[in-house]
């Protein structure tokens, strides 16, 4: 049986010189690289971290790196280890690779309940292969996806993010999870390398009392019944931004909009020119905050890799209570297909009933959410984050799922506000060209017309 794992596969050098001279420089004469040369000599660098840091200035630990290496873990696990937005993360993709054979999770549960959550699961990778085999593609067949499958993916992240997460997954929210608990609990031991005593200082000031961790995140054990599996199609919602012109205003006044914008003499700005410009801070004094229903937890995982923003994604067993889920248009217009695909959806909830009725452990239920199961996610950007997300969702190499909701929302921002948005789309109309190299869909020209004088094209 595979077994997940976390393994630390890399770290910056010099190690805790960078860190023992950062938690010098501060109180110490001399220049940068001299405090770092007279830190290479020190025997004391060790007791030096651990006294910094013991009295809160973890700051220090930032310069010193770790990569790391998760094998075979549980998506659920990536889930998890993406919220930490200090990190740098690179997944292996659902869109492109074949998942048959992945190989799935298998979370502490009775011995009277494996074959039933093996055959189970099975299922869902056998009806996935057969999607695939009536030619549907990679990334409309991976919403059969159970969400114990196999993932791998890189990790970087600097000391401090890695000690906070390894805390959190030890004696936080993670540790509700066995999988979380025993991969943090293997970091501890590994980090422990570098840093011998910062775990336990780490875990001495993280704030157990809050009420995040006094088990708002416990998993509830009376899930009650679950709806009927129903296909339902992703929708975008504006909830609130700037009224109108008022975000204009505001790039306007900005303190210095009057070297950025070019203005005429009747009062009128060029956002082009901000907008298209190498440092558009001006942007960032403006904010969206929209909700987008029924969206995949697979088309989450596009939303959330912006990490500049205020993301709100429930936690995936609330995925599993809806039971809803996205019906690509490849299937629905494949009548083979389609019976496949919601016969397992259907199935899949049958199943899971029956499990939790022999008594499948509450922590075990999120590995039973489907990728094309649905949620409702809450975001907040401010208008230079929204401007890098609309530049790669609206773009015709995004997911379809994730493009609609890009391409609708900016519909909307439009309504609102033309002067600014209108400024707003994928890369080739914002910049003039497009990035993606031999990968381009080579309609550019075309594409630039249609977000011209705000004609935006249907997703």
């Amino acid at each position: 049986m595979e077994q997940a794992a976390a393994k630390i596969i890399a770290s910056s050098t010099a190690g805790d010189t960078v860190v023992a001279s950062a938690a010098r420089i501060s109180t110490t004469q001399g220049t940068a690289l001299e405090i770092y040369e007279k830190s290479r000599t020190k025997d004391n660098n060790s007791t030096l971290i651990e006294k910094v840091v013991g009295s809160g200035h973890t700051s220090t630990l930032e310069h010193q790196f770790f990569t790391v290496a998760f094998d075979n873990v549980s998506v659920c696990t990536e889930e998890f280890v993406i919220e930490f937005r200090l990190g740098s993360y690179t997944v292996k993709s659902r869109r492109y690779v074949d998942y048959t054979d992945a190989g799935f999770y298998i979370p502490p549960m009775p011995d009277k309940l494996l074959p039933d959550y093996r055959k189970q699961m099975q299922s869902l990778f056998d009806t996935y292969a057969e999607l695939l085999e009536l030619e549907i593609p990679k990334e409309d067949a991976r919403y059969l996806l159970p969400y114990c499958f196999r993932s791998n993916f890189y990790c970087t992240m600097n000391a401090r993010e890695l000690l906070y997460m390894i805390t959190v997954m030890c004696i936080g929210r993670g540790s509700y999870y066995p999988e979380l608990k025993a991969l943090g609990e293997s970091l501890r031991e590994q980090i422990r390398a570098y840093f011998p005593n910062l775990p336990e200082l780490t875990a001495k000031r993280y704030h157990t009392g809050n009420a995040e961790n006094q088990g708002r995140y416990k998993p509830d054990k009376k899930f009650g019944k679950f709806p009927d599996p129903e296909p339902a199609a992703a929708e975008t919602i504006l909830r609130s931004v700037p009224d109108g012109e008022d975000a204009a205003n505001l790039l306007a006044n900005a303190q210095n909009a009057n070297w950025m914008l070019a203005d005429d003499p009747e009062g009128n700005y060029e956002y082009y020119d901000l907008i298209g410009g190498e440092r558009p801070r001006e942007l960032e004094l403006i904010h969206a905050q929209f909700e987008i229903r029924n969206l995949s937890l697979a088309a989450v995982t596009h939303l959330v890799r912006h990490r500049v923003q205020t993301v709100l994604v429930p936690h995936v067993s609330q995925a599993v209570r809806t039971q809803t889920y996205v019906l690509p248009e490849t299937v629905r217009s494949n009548e083979k297909a389609l019976k496949l695909y919601t016969k397992a959806f259907e199935n899949h909830a049958k199943a899971l009933k029956k499990l939790l009725k022999a008594g499948l452990p509450a922590e075990a239920v999120q590995y039973f959410a489907l990728a094309g199961n649905q949620v409702n996610v809450i975001c907040d950007m401010n208008g230079r984050e929204l401007l890098h997300f609309m530049k790669l969702r609206t773009c015709t190499r995004a997911q379809w799922e994730i493009r609609g909701c890009a391409v609708e929302l900016l519909r909307q921002l439009r309504k609102q506000c033309p002067t600014v948005f209108r400024c707003f789309g994928p890369s080739c109309y914002v910049n003039g060209s497009c990035p993606e190299g031999r990968l381009s869909c080579g309609k550019a020209a075309e594409i630039k017309t249609q977000y011209a004088d705000l004609q935006i094209p249907e997703a």
